[in-house]
């Protein structure tokens, strides 16, 4: 097993966001944080099962997003150029635009060897680019398992991605158990408010990737990763719920117009979800993937993808803001190029 990296040099405390509100939802159980950096004007929902993760998640995230949007004019040293093997578009794209040329460093997870980064990769907001900025692989927690939780993010998306390109194997209907896999006042709340929600997994090789759907006037559609698929499904079911609440002014157009689509084209969706769906037993629950326990998510990640996660920190302390990967099907040129494009962004 390769030794996990040590982030103890930029896991310092970040500056400070404002925190708008939290509130709770759905009978109690699940709460929204909502926070904003008044710098860079971003807005982060963030939801949890108690007040102080909510508020935790929102406060990190908002935090990573807004080092991003500010990239590459932040002026902070790594865009300036540096040492380290570097990356270009093509090892994260196919087909890639140019080049902007504008770099980010970065550190690989596993060999902890340094990368300079196409900003592309990394960069949030409008820019005058093809490719489209994804919050996919942003640091939510600022404890060691952040980054963890980054390269279960980035797995997620990928396999979800391909899949909706090409669903070859059903998905796991697991609707039917939601009293046993997110609080069960939550799931006796979501009828009551005229909500539903609709759960599928995708068995990965050492994991379990969860798709959650929150509808009733427009769709949210979210996907995890984890151990189980209990652990899974909880976990895409607060980034639905979260993404219901988030202003679709505060996003990038393209995620703006993706959440449009998906929200105007409910059925559509859910259809395409149910098209490849197999009820699932009660006992997938808490089966775990085909994880061995003597590998780490950097690890898994490389496995699958040929290359190391790479970690990027900003900021004045360094802190860890982002995770990429080449070989993850989550860099993409803009516009998406399908009719239905993947709700996932």
């Amino acid at each position: 097993m390769a030794p996990t990296p040590d982030i103890s040099a930029i896991s310092a405390s970040r500056s400070p966001v404002h925190m708008e509100e939290i509130a709770e939802c759905l009978g109690g159980e699940v709460y929204l944080a909502y926070a904003h950096r008044r710098e860079s004007g971003v807005v982060t929902v963030a939801a949890g099962f108690a007040p102080e993760v909510a508020r935790g998640r929102a406060r990190v995230r908002a935090s990573a997003l807004d080092a991003l949007h500010l990239l590459p004019d932040s002026g902070t040293e790594p865009c300036a150029g540096g040492d380290g093997r570097e990356l270009c578009l093509s090892d994260f794209m196919p087909d890639p635009p140019a080049d902007h040329h504008a770099r980010v460093a970065g550190v690989g997870l596993l060999s902890q060897e340094q990368y300079m980064l196409p900003a592309e990769v990394v960069w949030m907001g409008e820019r005058d680019c093809r490719v489209e900025p994804t919050a996919v692989g942003v640091i939510e927690d600022d404890a060691p398992d952040g980054v963890s939780g980054a390269i279960a993010d980035l797995l997620a998306h990928d396999m979800v991605t391909r899949w909706w390109a090409s669903p070859r194997m059903p998905l796991l209907r697991v609707s039917q158990h939601l009293g046993l896999l997110i609080p069960p006042g939550a799931a006796d709340a979501i009828p009551a408010l005229g909500l539903r929600m609709s759960a599928f997994v995708l068995p990965g090789p050492d994991f379990q990737i969860a798709v959650v759907g929150v509808s009733g006037e427009g769709t949210t559609i979210a996907t995890a990763a984890a151990r189980s698929v209990r652990e899974a499904v909880s976990e895409a079911f607060l980034r639905a719920v979260a993404a219901r609440a988030q202003p679709w002014n505060t996003l990038s157009t393209a995620d703006s117009l993706r959440r449009l689509t998906v929200w105007h084209r409910e059925v559509d969706y859910l259809a395409y979800l149910e098209w490849s769906a197999l009820d699932a037993d009660a006992s997938v629950i808490d089966q775990p993937g085909g994880w061995d326990g003597t590998l780490g998510w950097a690890d898994i990640a490389c496995r699958r993808f040929g290359h190391e996660p790479i970690l990027v920190g900003l900021g004045a302390f360094g802190d860890p803001v982002k995770v990429v990967c080449p070989g993850a099907a989550c860099y993409r040129t803009v516009p998406p190029g399908t009719t239905l494009p993947c709700p996932v962004p």
